[in-house]
């Protein structure tokens, strides 16, 4: 008796359907929008795997942008996190609408982006990576336990997309924002 396997492009499609079912519609009802850049994704990209792109604009003139990304080869949903203090002040998202927004993935603003469930912890790196969930399907050997598996993604992405303001606020515990113009070259900070 086999062990039972699912595609690459399989796997692939079954991320994508989740993030696109579960995750953006979390993340639009706190705010967030299709990034208003000329330069972002919003679905399959050049390589045939997915890119999303995410920002919404805090009170104080703040970018939180998001960059999810789902690679064919792996079992991962990469959800990272980003925030930039734009200069001159913004009040709407779409000011932005058009813009470049290629600096914003780029180093050396790349250098302070976290990602979600794997960057944001304070333990030791081993003991998150055996005991603590990942945005990932996990192992599985059955038919069923892959359907356990998607399951089990499928409620952490809705649970943590639901409860984004806790990693923006670990995000700010960990990192403090480039300023940046609305293109995303770096400002110096004052």
């Amino acid at each position: 008796m086999g062990s039972f396997k699912v595609s690459a492009k399989e796997l692939l499609l079954v991320r994508k359907k989740l993030f696109v079912e579960v995750g953006i519609p979390e993340l639009l009802k706190n705010g967030f929008t299709q990034s208003p850049f000329s330069t972002s994704w919003s679905g399959r990209n050049n390589l045939g795997d997915f890119n999303y792109d995410l920002c919404r604009v805090a009170d104080d003139s703040e970018l939180e942008y998001l960059d999810v990304y789902i690679n064919r080869g792996d079992r991962y949903i990469k959800v990272k996190l980003n925030i930039f203090k734009l200069l001159p002040e913004i009040n709407s998202i779409e000011q932005l609408q058009g813009g470049d927004g290629l600096n914003y993935c780029l180093m050396p603003n790349s250098k302070s982006q976290m990602q979600l469930r794997s960057d944001d912890y304070k333990a030791p790196p081993l003991f998150y990576m055996l005991f603590l969930p990942e945005h990932k399907i996990g192992w599985y050997f059955s038919k069923s336990g892959f359907d356990r598996q998607v399951r089990k993604l499928t409620e952490l992405i809705k649970k943590d997309t639901a409860n984004i303001d806790c990693f923006v606020k670990r995000w700010h515990e960990l990192h403090e924002p480039n300023q940046t113009d609305w293109e995303g070259n770096r400002l110096e900070n004052k």
